[in-house]
């Protein structure tokens, strides 16, 4: 499987579309009009992702679930805290699922990824508690910008942690693979 056929395919698209939808709206319109396009964007990828797979992850029910109410909430209150909280909200949750899904066998990152790599109970759980500090780090890093950038740089920065943070994922995957591999290295 290539990089292309493993990183770079429709999952991914239907996951960075909707930040870059809020992005590209806020620099004509404002953050409340790009809330409102995120919201839209969100339902119709998870729809999309619905009519394809016939099945939507549970983080991304969730994760709809936070933009439709967070959102909501605040274009009802015309208050950007509830849109600014969310992705920090959103990583905490993904980080304390993935902890908690340890406890589960196969663990619910296995579960997610088992079809793409093939890792030793150990290399699953090291990869798990490297997404998790990722996470935690990736809501540390937007409840900082939250409090020193202006709404349009927050906007800005939350489009680059977005797409660092999925590549920062693909790498922290590709250095923990190859120790902890169940069988031999494809080539």
């Amino acid at each position: 499987m290539s990089f292309r056929e493993r990183y770079l395919n429709r999952h991914m698209l239907l996951e960075i579309a909707p930040i870059a939808v809020f992005f590209g709206v806020n620099m004509g319109w404002g953050l409340m009009v790009a809330t409102a396009a995120l919201m839209v964007a969100t339902a119709i990828c998870v729809a999309i992702g619905w009519s394809v797979d016939r099945h939507v992850p549970v983080f991304g029910l969730v994760t709809v679930v936070l933009v439709l109410l967070l959102g909501g909430v605040g274009l009802a209150l015309d208050d950007a805290f509830f849109i600014q909280i969310k992705p920090t909200i959103v990583q905490v949750l993904f980080g304390l699922i993935l902890a908690c899904g340890l406890l589960l066998r196969p663990s619910i990152l296995e579960r997610g990824l088992s079809s793409q790599i093939k890792l030793t109970r150990e290399g699953w759980r090291v990869l798990t508690w490297r997404w998790v500090g990722l996470a935690l780090a990736w809501a540390a890093a937007n409840e900082i910008a939250r409090f020193t950038l202006s709404t349009d740089d927050w906007v800005t920065f939350r489009l680059i942690m977005s797409v660092g943070a999925f590549v920062l994922y693909v790498i922290i995957t590709r250095i923990t693979a190859p120790r902890y591999w169940d069988g031999p290295l494809p080539t």
